[in-house]
């Protein structure tokens, strides 16, 4: 029998070696391309033909690691809620939860904090417990937190397809937060919202923002998130892909990163003789560097203080809404969220809510939660802040200090009536008549008889014509 060359041998095995070493290749589609972000390319049900949806996962404080998975569907125009459990594969179906109702397009997407893996060396997403679904119904575009329906918001109007997407949030300042962010298409063109936090710890829809970069003329959009933590808006327009990204925000990347150790060895180290001279002690200085202020002062400059405090009073009851505190130096700067929420009252249960201030009357405004009776002293104690300052020397400029001020308590005066007697002595009088009032008297006619008794006539001539 002939024998096969070496050569020709292995060109064979070459040929047909996935099959002889059995790799041939298991493969599963884990992904597709759709209007929105997709986590896994598997069916939620099979007895409607397939729409846009959206996936949202969830890893709550508590949990290691993913959880559940919340999807979102369009079957025959009405939006409905589905909810599987992880780790993913096909063990754990997925499962109706309930039906919001007619919809075009739908978002969801969780809102939480970034928090740092150890172990994996990258940050991941630790979100609330239920995700903040969004979607669009006869052109309005309506966001609530899950089942609560009874507070969804009104977003924006006119609006064609929506994308939903998480961004980075600092975690060392909370208010550095790029927000949850949904991005929506309106006449073409790209507009965005964003819940974010704010100074003082609440959250707000912020205003609507153009994404003039896009143009018009867009019919799709997908909001992502990079590796690198940045937000891009992805459109269709015309035939083209458009793509925006934001700035970096924070340098890192959502992957482990790579490291090199190095082992050293024979390595020696110098240094040099330390002279300290004319030192009497090591002295340290801390500094903010965020509203740095250099003051050089004087002895006994004047320093700024509450002059006055004056009440805002309530029209009917014997109430106040709040202080006016008149300084004794002119403020400048800005006055934000934040200043507020740091003014405490001596009144256990009443805030302030928001603060302003009256450059014509010098004077801090500081308005209450809740109504304040007059009778009451109240303690205002305002804190250090950098961002409002004043001129303490010249031109130069020095930040507010602590202020505290009283505001006096008032007494509430009653008037009343009592039997009292007085005694007039009468040294000259007049009287006067305010009105003189007239009566008719009616005096009916009278008949008088004249009897003629006896009479002459006695005729004197007066010329000498006849009579």
């Amino acid at each position: 029998m002939r024998s096969i060359p070496i050569v020709l041998k292995e060109k064979l095995a070459n040929r047909f070696k996935v099959e002889n070493t059995n790799s041939m290749a298991n493969l599963r589609v884990v992904a597709t391309q759709t209007s929105v972000n997709s986590l896994l390319s598997e069916p939620i049900h099979e007895d409607i033909a397939p729409a846009f949806g959206d996936v949202a996962v969830r890893q709550t404080a508590s949990e290691s690691d993913l959880s559940l998975a919340y999807a979102i569907c369009l079957d025959d125009g009405v939006a409905k809620v589905y909810k599987r459990k992880f780790p993913a594969g096909m063990e754990f179906p997925w499962e109706y939860q309930w039906t919001l109702g007619a919809a075009t397009d739908v978002a969801i997407e969780f809102n939480g904090v970034w928090k740092m893996n150890a172990e994996k060396e990258w940050y991941y997403l630790q979100t609330e417990e239920y995700p903040y679904i969004f979607y669009v119904r006869s052109g309005n575009l309506y966001v609530q937190s899950w089942t609560n329906s009874d507070n969804a918001s009104l977003i924006a109007t006119g609006v064609s397809q929506i994308s939903a997407c998480k961004g980075w949030q600092s975690s060392v300042e909370p208010d550095l937060d790029q927000g949850l962010i949904i991005g929506y298409l309106k006449n073409g063109s790209v507009y965005y919202r964003a819940l974010c936090c704010q100074e003082n710890g609440s959250y707000v829809w912020e205003a609507e923002h153009e994404i003039a970069a896009l143009g018009t003329g867009n019919t799709t959009l997908s909001v992502i998130r990079t590796n690198d933590f940045r937000i891009g808006f992805l459109t269709q327009n015309n035939g083209r892909m458009l793509l925006t990204l934001t700035h970096r925000n924070y340098a890192g990347m959502s992957v482990r990163p790579e490291t090199v150790h190095i082992n050293a060895s024979n390595v020696k180290m110098w240094i040099s003789d330390i002279n300290e001279l004319d030192t009497l002690n090591k002295e340290y200085a801390y500094g903010n560097t965020a509203y740095p202020y250099v003051l050089l002062d004087e002895p006994n400059t004047e320093e700024i203080s509450v002059a006055s405090v004056e009440k805002l009073n309530r029209e009917t009851g014997f109430v106040c809404y709040g202080f006016k505190l008149h300084l004794t130096m002119p403020l400048y700067g800005s006055i934000d969220a934040g200043f507020p929420v740091k003014c405490t009252l001596s009144v256990s249960g009443v805030t302030v809510t928001s603060a302003s201030y009256d450059s014509e009357e010098q004077a801090l405004v500081l308005y209450t939660s809740t109504d304040i009776r007059r009778t009451v002293a109240v303690t205002i104690t305002m804190p250090e802040y950098r961002s409002l300052w004043y001129y303490k020397l010249d031109l130069q400029r020095w930040f507010l200090p602590t202020l505290s001020a009283v505001a006096a308590a008032e007494t509430m005066d009653y008037f009343t009536f009592g039997n009292e007697t007085a005694g007039i002595s009468i040294v000259s009088t007049g009287a006067w008549i305010d009105e003189a009032v007239f009566t008719q008297c009616f005096q009916p006619a009278h008949t008088a008889v004249i009897a003629v008794v006896a009479s002459s006539i006695s005729l004197q001539p007066v010329s000498t014509l006849p009579i």
